[in-house]
């Protein structure tokens, strides 16, 4: 998995917060994502990084459980938000947002298990139409990392 040049990075999660929020929503973590999270329990990334060069800022991966930052909600209460507003199929995990307060999800239904998505709020109904074509980034979680530049 590659070694990410982390601004802040908060302390690994433990595997009883990761099944907790595995339970309470319903799906099972990537293995590769899990990793990262019980190494990371969410970080923020250092200015200027990128999945691709047009694209926006990333600023943050969201942790699970436990709100380091004011600022950075975890991934619990986004998802509680996302059961209650139901625009968003609960089958997408958001884990990273950029600067312009879009997120990045993934996928964890048997159909597209493991693979990551950028949902730009203001065109969601294009990409629940076609999230291939709309907002498909990455196969995998690894794959995600590996496509961050700085």
């Amino acid at each position: 998995m590659k070694k990410l040049p982390l601004l802040k990075a908060n302390p690994g999660v433990n595997e009883s917060a990761i099944r907790l929020l595995e339970h309470r929503f319903h799906f099972r973590m990537p293995p590769d994502m899990e990793h990262f999270y019980r190494q990371y329990n969410g970080a923020t990334l250092p200015p200027h990084g990128y999945i691709d060069p047009e694209g926006c800022q990333l600023q943050f991966f969201h942790p699970i459980g436990v709100q380091y930052q004011e600022h950075i909600l975890t991934i619990n209460k986004l998802l509680e938000w996302q059961e209650m507003d139901g625009f968003i199929p609960m089958y997408y995990i958001p884990f990273c947002s950029d600067a312009a307060g879009d997120s990045y999800y993934i996928r964890v239904d048997e159909a597209s298990y493991g693979k990551v998505y950028y949902i730009f709020d203001e065109f969601l109904d294009e990409f629940l139409e076609d999230p291939e074509s709309q907002g498909f980034v990455a196969n995998s979680f690894s794959e995600f990392l590996q496509q961050i530049r700085f």
